[in-house]
């Protein structure tokens, strides 16, 4: 089976979020700028959350990450608490284990049969394939934020 390319470019994007989060301090990943609702760990929380929703949720499979996480960093909240060394650092690990979940996943088939949703953008995701589509470019808007926000912080 071909991996769908838009897989890698998730991939890519979530090696640069890591290597933004690993090079700002704790209080840079924190902040919130005048102008802006979130902060840069929770633009990489949410990435991880709608990509679980766009794949995971769209099936009868149960979703990788917990109900907290999902609930944390869902589309429409907001950053509600200072995020320690140790929810970095999950959210970092997540990053990678979530992509590969994903991938092992897909090669076994297990996402073959998703349910049809329309997205608030009008892009119908009908299977596995636009369902990847339709997060890569989820995920990179996010890189964008968080590209804004590192100039900020």
């Amino acid at each position: 089976m071909v991996l769908n390319p838009n897989l890698n470019i998730i991939l890519q994007s979530r090696k640069a979020s890591k290597k933004i989060l690993d090079y700002l301090s704790i209080e840079q990943i924190n902040k919130i700028p005048e102008g802006f609702n979130n902060n840069i760990i929770w633009n990489c929380g949410h990435i991880i959350v709608v990509q679980q929703m766009l794949t995971y949720g769209l099936t009868n499979i149960p979703l990788p990450v917990s109900k907290e996480m999902l609930n944390e960093f869902m589309p429409g909240s907001k950053p509600n608490q200072f995020y320690d060394q140790n929810a970095v650092d999950n959210i970092k690990n997540l990053l990678f284990s979530t992509y590969e979940q994903l991938t092992e996943d897909i090669v076994s088939g297990k996402l073959m049969h998703i349910k049809p949703f329309m997205s608030a953008l009008k892009f119908e995701i009908t299977d596995i394939e636009s369902a990847i589509a339709f997060d890569q470019y989820h995920e990179a808007m996010h890189m964008g934020i968080i590209l804004s926000l590192r100039k900020l912080v």
